[in-house]
């Protein structure tokens, strides 16, 4: 279980890559090594953080690390936790 939801981060995080125009979609999904229904919602994640950082004002990787930061907490919450106690 815990590979997977770091699959998905990676697939989140590649996704992000994919929405500025570094990589493609197809080279995202291959970097996150999810099956398309799994890699679909992880993609659309990464649509909403990149509409959010792109219309951001300010520092945008700053915005990045914090909408980013908000998926790993979510993803962490499903092992009773945080990353950094």
């Amino acid at each position: 279980m815990a590979k997977e939801k770091v699959k998905h981060l990676s697939g989140i995080l590649a996704s992000f890559f994919a929405h500025t125009g570094h990589i493609s979609k197809e080279d995202a999904k291959e970097l996150s090594g999810l099956k398309d229904h799994e890699f679909e919602k992880a993609y659309e994640k990464a649509s909403c953080i990149s509409e959010k950082v792109m219309t951001a004002e300010g520092e945008k990787l700053e915005k990045f690390l914090e909408h980013f930061a908000k998926e790993i907490e979510a993803v962490m919450d499903n092992f009773g936790g945080k990353l950094f106690k």
